[in-house]
């Protein structure tokens, strides 16, 4: 009788876990609210030709920000996405961030689509490493706006990650691997070209932490292997095509010109860098295949997404998922195992309707939306029944 009550459990707990839709890994909302032009700074912009670093305008930059219609939680994680264009061109109406923007609100993440400033000449590695640069603060200055105003947003504070693709892709890794002293020489200006100041110098004055919490990098590079050192343990997945003529796979000049544009590191090297310093990460690379092999030009869609895009978006969506709930379920004190005391928490909740601080993702053992006499079932069967 014993065993048949297991085995009972067991069925349900099987059958939810198939037919239940995961907040943060599945689509669970219908609808997605965009507000657009939300302005995050201020900052001294280059007009369309970008041969004159000196000739700056301050402009208002803005995002677009993507939201479940009835979502009411209040601690969602944030995805902002970095649009391509080689720094150049772009902005984030291109389609692939869209797509992605409204797929990450539909699962529960507040998603920020990024206009960042643009401004590169291609007959100067300075005007690059610049152009950069200025994308780095800018991103910065996103991640201070937003923690600043989290509340306001109903997002969480320690959970707000960076989503590139190409160019932001350099963007993001740059953010998260550079520190104050690896600044480029180039970033202080010369002659007529003002000093951009320092990484959190810009945008605003919000006074936060300014990395992101984890990195998304689609087909991106990094100017210096050397500046991923063992405190950079920041979680990163990352893709690219071993054919990628445009950002190299492994190292080289962007487009294969070796004339003005900088030497960079691409992903298979950064990945060699991270064994190297024994930092866990996730990369994923496809044979043969180029530059943005889910389907898009500088983000626009060539035939519409392919299986690419679709395989990317389930392994970074459960790649982030690990990040948001890093224990095992059931583990609600958080303590990394499963024990008396977490069969005492979901007790409590059943008895006294208490939630106290932690996720009900936790408590929820049976991915039914509520914490129940099945999930301390299930619990109790992981703690004190041998499998």
């Amino acid at each position: 009788m014993k065993n048949s009550a297991i085995i009972f459990i067991q069925i349900i707990f099987t059958f939810a876990q198939i037919t239940a839709q995961t907040r943060y890994k599945n689509e669970i909302f219908s609808e997605v609210l965009k507000t657009e032009d939300v302005v995050y700074g201020n900052a001294p912009d280059l007009p369309f030709i970008f041969g004159f670093e000196w000739n700056t305008t301050d402009i208002d930059m803005t995002m677009d920000v993507y939201e479940a219609v009835g979502d009411t939680a209040t601690n969602r994680p944030v995805i902002i996405f970095l649009h391509p264009g080689a720094f150049y061109t772009g902005n984030n109406e291109v389609d692939d961030m869209v797509a992605l923007s409204i797929a990450s609100a539909k699962r529960g993440y507040v998603a920020v689509s990024l206009t960042y400033r643009l401004g590169l000449n291609v007959l100067s590695s300075y005007s690059a490493e610049r152009a950069t640069y200025r994308g780095v603060q800018d991103a910065s200055a996103a991640i201070r706006y937003l923690r600043e105003h989290h509340e306001n947003y109903g997002i969480d504070y320690d959970n707000i990650f960076v989503w590139g693709s190409s160019a932001g892709s350099f963007i993001a890794l740059h953010l998260s691997y550079t520190d104050e002293a690896e600044r480029p020489e180039s970033t202080y200006g010369s002659g007529s070209d003002p000093d951009l100041g320092c990484i959190d110098c810009e945008g605003n004055d919000f006074d936060h932490y300014s990395k992101p919490n984890a990195v998304v990098s689609c087909w991106g590079a990094i100017a210096d292997l050397n500046w991923i050192n063992e405190e950079d343990n920041t979680p990163l997945i990352m893709f690219h095509g071993t054919s990628d003529g445009v950002v190299p796979f492994n190292s080289g000049y962007p487009f294969t010109v070796d004339i003005f544009l900088p030497f960079v590191y691409g992903s298979n090297l950064i990945h060699d860098r991270l064994n190297s310093l024994s930092i866990d990460h996730a990369f994923y690379y496809e044979e043969n295949l180029p530059h943005e092999y889910w389907g898009t030009s500088n983000g626009t869609w060539i035939d519409g997404p392919n299986e690419y895009f679709t395989l990317i978006k389930e392994d970074t969506y459960g790649f982030l998922f690990d990040v948001i709930y890093p224990y095992p379920l059931g583990d609600t004190n958080n303590d990394g195992s499963l024990n008396i005391s977490d069969i005492t928490n979901i007790i409590s909740i059943i008895i006294n309707d208490e939630h106290f601080n932690f996720d009900s993702y936790y408590s929820d053992l049976n991915s039914d939306g509520q914490t129940n006499i099945f999930d301390l079932i299930i619990l109790f069967d992981s703690i004190f029944i041998p499998s």
